[in-house]
């Protein structure tokens, strides 16, 4: 489209100067000094130059269409996703009730403002009101403190802790999060400031926010309480298709009185409610976490791995009175596309984006197939607290007919619950999901 907009430019600019000389030589015109009628196609050259910058053109990136002006100062997107989800259960002992639901449907705008500030909304229809309402953020992106670019970010987001969470799902290997990933996490989306340091190869990310939309203070507690989490992670190979990361998270979350707090985790699959792994209510002032992650990718292969605990403050009341429990978790999942293609990976924010089949459907050929494994354990239990604990294991078969589009299919089994309100039950499911974006 650029192209085209040049080409009309040209032709309206050689038509205007052509006119400009057919009637140079009338009469009229002829008694006219050179001088006044070069500064005439001056004007009209400048119109024409200042009409150009004013257009929109619309330029296709990474299989979404994104609108920007000639001078590049504004951008502008407006895409969504459809994520449908089907799953069949093996009970053991707990009904879980199988069936199909939309994980996600979701419509998005985002963009750059200015060139150095950029935007992103996000409300998914599967929630209500607040709820509804992910990333929503604005950016600046041209900030430097000692040399160092620094991306501010204030908005509803994702706290800089732990990587899984941070992810997106349309592009992870598995359609949920590991348990211990799920539950002692980044967690869901909170309003606050972000900051980005980013260095050679290196990245610091430090957020201060508050509770996550659509929850408010209980009437025991009226203020929200205060999350601080920092990450830094360290790349020393960081090659197109060839990555490996290293990294370490720190958070504490306090309020001013005390908040009721629950753990609990579903065996990676979304659609039924069953929760094998369970703390029950609890009250404490906050908690404190930290988390390290290994991130390793080959071409094909792909390699992540995070180790999780979360200890509280001191509990309230109840038979734990006075003690301080501290829960953990981890996993490893392994990942290689049989068609040879991986995963982009950008530095920034520490996130993966979708592959690009080497050979797509719509060129004749077969799209990228990834086979996925996976092992995670989390272990709710500690003093007098008996959430249980819980070891997993997970299969999936993954195929990209297009860059935005997958279809995934997935065997999951509960290896063992150990203590809990549902010790020794043991099921496992088969579950898949359709999904498009654009």
């Amino acid at each position: 489209m650029k192209n085209n907009t040049r080409l009309r430019y040209n032709i309206s600019r050689t038509a205007l100067l052509a006119s400009g000389l057919l009637f140079a030589g009338t009469p009229a015109f002829a008694q006219q000094s050179d001088a006044d009628l070069a500064e005439r196609v001056r004007l009209l050259e400048e119109r024409l130059g200042s009409a150009s910058a004013n257009d929109v053109t619309a330029q296709q990136r990474g299989g979404r269409i994104q609108f920007s002006s000639a001078d590049g100062n504004f951008t502008a997107r407006v895409g969504g996703r459809l994520l449908l989800d089907s799953a069949w259960y093996d009970e053991d002992v707990s009904a879980m009730g199988e069936g199909s639901k939309f994980r996600q449907a979701r419509l998005e705008a985002s963009g750059t403002l200015y060139r150095h500030w950029s935007y992103v909304f996000q409300y998914d229809f599967t929630g209500s009101a607040e709820d509804g309402i992910k990333d929503a953020y604005l950016r600046y992106n041209n900030l430097k403190v000692a040399d160092l670019p620094v991306i501010l970010s204030l908005g509803n987001q994702f706290l800089p802790f732990g990587y899984l969470g941070q992810q997106s799902p349309k592009y992870t290997m598995f359609m949920e999060q590991s348990t211990a990933s799920l539950v002692l996490g980044a967690g869901e989306r909170r309003l606050g400031l972000r900051a980005d340091v980013l260095g050679d190869r290196w990245r610091w990310s430090t957020a201060v926010a508050r509770a996550p939309l659509g929850s408010r203070a209980t009437d025991s507690n009226l203020d929200d309480p205060v999350d601080i989490a920092t990450q830094i992670t360290y790349s020393p190979i960081q090659e197109k298709g060839h990555v490996l990361m290293v990294g370490a998270s720190f958070r504490d979350q306090s309020s001013k009185g005390s908040d009721t707090h629950r753990l609990r985790a579903r065996p990676q699959t979304h659609l039924s409610p069953f929760r094998p792994v369970d703390t029950a209510a609890f009250t404490s002032d906050g908690f404190n976490a930290a988390g390290a992650q290994l991130v390793y990718q080959n071409g094909p292969f792909e390699l992540e791995a995070e180790y999780l605990q979360q200890k509280y403050d001191a509990i309230q009341g109840g038979p734990a009175d006075g003690e301080k429990p501290e829960f953990t978790g981890g996993y490893v999942n392994a990942g290689f596309f049989l068609t040879g293609e991986s995963r982009a990976y950008d530095p920034r924010f520490n996130v993966f984006g979708a592959p690009t089949p080497a050979r797509p459907l719509s060129a004749g050929g077969a799209g990228a197939w990834q086979l996925a494994a996976s092992y995670s354990t989390l272990d709710l239990t500690d003093e007098s607290i008996d959430g249980g604990r819980i070891d997993m294991a997970a299969v999936a078969l993954n195929w990209y007919p297009e860059q935005r589009l997958r279809f995934s299919l997935e065997y999951g089994t509960v290896l063992e619950v150990d203590g809990g309100p549902f010790d020794g039950d043991e099921p496992s499911f088969v579950q898949a999901r359709a999904q498009v974006e654009w």
